[in-house]
C-alpha cells in the first residue's frame, strides 16, 4: 500500500496523479499484474460462488478484467456489461453471451445494447467496481460521473475492486456520499475492506 497523500489535496490533482502513474506502466509489466488479478480473483470464495459478475469494459490503462469475464462466460455464470444512462447518471447492468454483443456507446466505451434484458435482482452477484484507486476503507476514487456510486448505494450484492498494489492507498481524497467496496484484490492478495452488507 503506498501513502502518496504529499503528491496531492484534492480529487482533481489525485486523478491526475494516478492517471499519470498508470502511463509509467509497461506493458509487459501491466500483463503480469492483470494475470495475478485474474489468479487471486477466480480463486477467491465469493467469485466461485457467486452466479452474476457484473463487469466493466477497461479503458484508459485500468486492469483488463475482459479474461475474468470470458473466463465467468465458460463457467455458466452471467456475465453483465453497465450501460451508462447520462441524462440520469445511472447505470443498469445487461448480460451477454459473449464480448462481441457490446458495441460503442456512451463516453465511447463498449457496452451492451439497451434492448438486451436488465438484470434487476442482483442477490449472489459480485460486481468488479473500476477506479483509479482505492484506500484501505474500500473508498475509491473514480472520475467523477457518480455513476458507481449511485449504483452501489442500494446494490446488496459483494462488490470487489481489483486494483495493482500502487493504486491502494493509505490516503485519497473522498466525499461522504463516495461508495466504498467490499473487498479490495491486488496482485499481492486480497482484503476485507469491510463487513459486506446485510
Amino acid at each position: 500500500m503506498i501513502d502518496a497523500i504529499t503528491s496531492y489535496s484534492d480529487k482533481p490533482s489525485a486523478r491526475a496523479y494516478f492517471l499519470e502513474l498508470r502511463k509509467r506502466i509497461s506493458e509487459v509489466t501491466r500483463q503480469d499484474l492483470d494475470k495475478a488479478l485474474f489468479s487471486n480473483t477466480v480463486a477467491t470464495s465469493t467469485f466461485i460462488e457467486t452466479d452474476v459478475i457484473l463487469c466493466y469494459y477497461p479503458v484508459r490503462g485500468e486492469p483488463n478484467v475482459l479474461p475474468l469475464a470470458i473466463h465467468a462466460l465458460e463457467l455458466g455464470k452471467t456475465v453483465a456489461f453497465p450501460v451508462s444512462h447520462i441524462k440520469e447518471r445511472q447505470l443498469t447492468f445487461h448480460p451477454i453471451k459473449n464480448l462481441s454483443d457490446l458495441t460503442t456507446g456512451a463516453y465511447k466505451i463498449p457496452e451492451p445494447s439497451k434492448t438486451l434484458p436488465m438484470i434487476s435482482d442482483f442477490s449472489n452477484t459480485l460486481c468488479i467496481v473500476p477506479a483509479l484507486a482505492f484506500n484501505k476503507n474500500g473508498k475509491r476514487l473514480g472520475y467523477g460521473g457518480g455513476y458507481y456510486d449511485r449504483f452501489l448505494s442500494s446494490f446488496n450484492g459483494t462488490s470487489v475492486g481489483l486494483v495493482y498494489s500502487q493504486f491502494y492507498a493509505d490516503h485519497i481524497p473522498t466525499d461522504p456520499h463516495d461508495a466504498a467496496v467490499d473487498i479490495i484484490i491486488t496482485e499481492n492478495g486480497g482484503y476485507i475492506s469491510r463487513e459486506k452488507k446485510k
